[in-house]
């Protein structure tokens, strides 16, 4: 009996493993134009999305409501594109990518100071890759180490090198990996990822790069990055970039996504042989990638909208397929608009796609997700504004059948003189030259002579000055108008003449 019924545990366990958390799904609402990154952290608290419209948007799912509203908008490159952004290993850090030679790391909150780390850009004038300090050239796609308090980062751009950076280091990269084809030329890099593993130890030091002519190169940290580990030419058509690529959870199968409009996936122990491939994928966007479900049996990526209207199957999708066998899809889910990025998280068993009519699409399952990402907003009432308080005006009121006297308050009478307005400029200026003026009846003399006995105890300013000189004060003596003019104050040619 007790054989029996393990085994049937492990049967439905099975079973609930190959359901897909699809039964149900919520519109996010990030903009109006293209949603260009979508990560969340390992906990699957919060989640980051990234446009076109050069804003970065975060959202919390412990205390957002059923409308999904951000709590924070910010742009952090104004003026670029934003390629690539995603939390660190422990979620204390945001890697941002935009479309420039210089990717910025900020801080969890992305507020105040937030910019942590700004990578140094490159020498123009140096040709010797090896020699630059930094990027010269756009940036294609970056990401973290997964290992635990990992302070590194890497990025790929379009100066054909990868760039390994330490947040202990500012003054330049800690290593410099170049991208060449056969000839031994070098070839622009359109993507990387770091090998993940969370069931062994097994080839978590391995760096994947995707190249514009196809090819895929895999090198070996443990060795030097002058030669390559693994390589994959021709992985896809040349002339078309390599937009993604993903590492399973138990790191040995590498899967790819190009422009060519095809997924195909790789064995790291037989690289040289495609395991399997699905065609007819139209890709018409270079942030287009691929995630793994959380037991690593399924993939899911997007499709793009073909611009032809006569082609009835011509909308977006996102398709889900069997690890083991892309021959044909699992499942298929229309959309109206292009999916880009998507995001299988690992907890929560949920599905985040993005599209480039500015939607973040989220699938569940009602009975077999956990109650922890969108499922914790769904029944979550709206929150009101702390500013605004209930109250119930007249909240016992009395009957009474006798009428209520109206009171009215008594206000002093104004000055009817000083309330009057004019209507006009003439009537503003009239009044104010027919104004009366107060000091009219004042008398200046009388005015002055109430401080005369004052002046006479506390001299002050001029009767100090003759106290020695002219004790008693001699003033001019009053002339006469009979005696005559005095001469001395008429000027001369008004004086009269003398015969």
């Amino acid at each position: 009996m007790t054989e029996t019924s393990s085994s049937e545990s492990d049967v439905e366990e099975t079973e609930d493993d190959n359901v897909l958390p699809i039964s149900s799904h919520v519109n996010i609402v990030h903009g109006l134009k293209t949603v260009s990154c979508l990560t969340l952290d390992s906990n699957g608290i919060r989640m980051i999305t990234g446009g076109h419209d050069e804003t970065m948007k975060m959202f919390d799912f412990t205390s957002m409501d059923k409308h999904f509203q951000a709590f924070r908008t910010i742009q952090p490159c104004p003026g670029r594109l934003l390629r690539a952004i995603e939390y660190s290993a422990n979620n204390d850090m945001i890697l941002i990518v935009p479309g420039d030679c210089q990717a910025i790391v900020v801080n969890r909150e992305a507020s105040g100071k937030h910019i942590v780390y700004k990578t140094v850009l490159g020498d123009m004038y140096v040709k010797d890759m090896n020699r630059t300090k930094g990027h010269k050239a756009l940036l294609n796609y970056g990401c973290w180490n997964p290992s635990v308090n990992s302070q590194e980062f890497m990025t790929c751009a379009d100066d054909c090198t990868l760039r390994l950076w330490s947040l202990n280091k500012r003054d330049q990269q800690v290593d410099v990996i170049r991208t060449k084809g056969e000839s031994g030329r070098d070839v622009r890099t359109t993507t990387c990822t770091y090998s993940q593993s969370l069931y062994s130890n097994e080839n978590c030091n391995l760096i994947a790069a995707g190249c514009e002519n196809g090819n895929i190169l895999v090198w070996d940290r443990r060795r030097s990055f002058v030669h390559v580990t693994f390589k994959c030419v021709n992985a896809h058509l040349q002339d078309h970039s390599i937009t993604a690529l993903k590492w399973s959870y138990d790191s040995q199968i590498l899967a790819s996504r190009s422009t060519d409009h095809t997924l195909k996936i790789w064995d790291i122990r037989k690289f040289n042989q495609c395991l399997s491939l699905h065609e007819n994928l139209p890709n018409q966007f270079s942030m287009t990638n691929i995630s793994f479900s959380p037991n690593d049996q399924f993939l899911v990526t997007g499709v793009s909208k073909l611009n032809n209207l006569n082609e009835s199957d011509s909308g977006g999708k996102l398709v889900i397929f069997n690890r083991n066998d892309l021959s044909k899809p699992v499942e298929e889910i229309l959309f109206n608009d292009s999916v880009i990025r998507t995001n299988w998280h690992p907890k929560l068993n949920q599905i985040f796609a993005t599209t480039n009519n500015g939607l973040v699409r989220a699938f569940y399952d009602e009975e077999r997700s956990p109650m922890a990402g969108v499922r914790l907003c769904l029944n979550r009432k709206e929150r009101k504004d702390k500013s605004t308080n209930d109250f119930i005006a007249n909240i016992n009121p009395l009957d009474s059948s006798e009428p209520i006297e109206e009171t009215h308050e008594i206000y002093p009478e104004k000055n009817p003189q000083g309330d009057k307005k004019s209507s006009s400029l003439h009537q503003h200026i009239v009044q104010k030259m027919t104004r009366p003026n107060f000091h009219e009846k004042e008398d200046p003399r009388a005015e002055i002579l109430k401080h005369a006995e004052e002046a006479e105890r506390n001299p002050k300013w001029v009767t100090p000055a003759y106290v020695h000189t002219q004790p008693k004060p001699i003033f001019q003596q009053q002339l006469d108008e009979e005696e005559g003019d005095n001469d001395d104050f008429v000027p001369i040619f008004k004086k009269a003449r003398k015969n």
